[in-house]
């Protein structure tokens, strides 16, 4: 299966909406880097280093010291959304 850009940007948006939490956001990039690395997921080679990058990212969402506040996530959002 391709994990694709837009999945990312999707899954942040429900985070912008309020419809998840960081934990659930935390543990949903968690997952997806498991499932890159174990060669479950595949990523076109045009888009790994800025979904590794933003996965990178989310993944301590859930931890005080590494909060994204609303402007982070749209920031990760608009980088993902660059050619």
């Amino acid at each position: 299966m391709i994990f694709e850009r837009s999945a990312l940007i999707a899954k942040l948006q429900e985070r912008l909406d309020g419809r998840i939490g960081a934990a659930e956001l935390a543990q949903w990039a968690f997952d997806r880097f498991y499932e890159l690395d174990q060669g479950m997921l595949a990523v076109d080679a045009a888009d790994i280093d800025v979904i590794a990058d933003v996965l990178d990212e989310l993944l301590f969402a859930d931890d005080t010291r590494f909060t994204l506040d609303e402007t982070d996530v749209r920031r990760l959002i608009a980088r993902l959304q660059e050619p």
